[in-house]
């Protein structure tokens, strides 16, 4: 200890190191412990996708509903995608199920359709 420190504490060291003298040395996690951590992370994605109501998401807003980066968030909805648990719809991800043939082909009138305006003849009014 330095004279200064020696005039506060005397001769006992002040409490900050004998905390440091008396904590046990930090040790690595086993690969076991890191495979655990790695599977809680894929749960998160997964656990965000099931909270966020069902509709197609963009692949920023899931990830930051997981808390992970973007680069790690695309590589495991890939993953998810391959499994068949959630599908790609152009650049963003859905949670619904595919639509069946009839489905789809409803939807793509409804989209051709919205913008017609009906017109009908009318009798002048005098």
């Amino acid at each position: 200890m330095c004279p200064a420190c020696r005039a506060r504490y005397r001769e006992t060291p002040p409490a900050r190191i004998a905390r440091e003298v008396a904590q046990p040395s930090v040790t690595q996690p086993t690969a076991p412990e890191a495979s655990r951590q790695s599977e809680q992370r894929e749960d998160r994605l997964k656990k965000a996708l099931g909270e966020l109501p069902r509709g197609e998401y963009a692949t920023g807003r899931i990830a930051k509903a997981a808390g992970l980066n973007h680069d790690k968030a695309l590589v495991r909805l890939q993953q998810l995608q391959a499994a068949g648990e959630v599908r790609q719809v152009g650049n963003r991800w859905s949670t619904e199920p595919a639509l069946t043939d009839l489905e789809g082909a409803f939807d793509r009138l409804q989209a051709r359709t919205s913008n017609l305006r009906i017109v009908r003849d009318r009798t002048p009014v005098s």
